[in-house]
């Protein structure tokens, strides 16, 4: 009986003096790291393939699609501003591999939404 008490006393303690827990969610910071993570993921890929030879267009479209797989499915991809991605892209590009002929008329063609069929 003492133990019954006792595992009664310890069970109400335990739950009448938890508080409900809050998960810590900041979520413009986390969508300004995504879109750091997306712009130093580019520039990095496009100053490597052009590192290996690859031609400024043909490592334009190969980092497209690297940067466009790799973010594609994040679930905060679709609140990301393309408009500063661009911007902070070309940036990274310039401090990167010191290419400074890409402009953000090039970068066009991202997109880091899979648009269904």
């Amino acid at each position: 009986m003492k133990r019954f008490l006792i595992y009664c006393l310890i069970t109400i303690a335990i739950f009448s003096f938890s508080l409900p827990a809050k998960a810590a969610q900041n979520i413009e910071k986390n969508i300004s790291k995504l879109e750091n993570k997306v712009s130093k993921k580019f520039a990095k890929t496009y100053c490597n393939s052009t590192g290996f030879g690859i031609s400024s267009e043909g490592a334009l479209k190969f980092s497209l699609g690297e940067t466009k797989g790799e973010f594609s499915k994040n679930p905060l991809i679709q609140k990301v501003n393309l408009d500063s991605i661009k911007n902070e892209i070309l940036v990274d590009i310039a401090d990167t591999c010191y290419y400074f002929d890409l402009t953000k008329d090039d970068l066009d063609g991202l997109t880091l939404v899979y648009k269904s069929k």
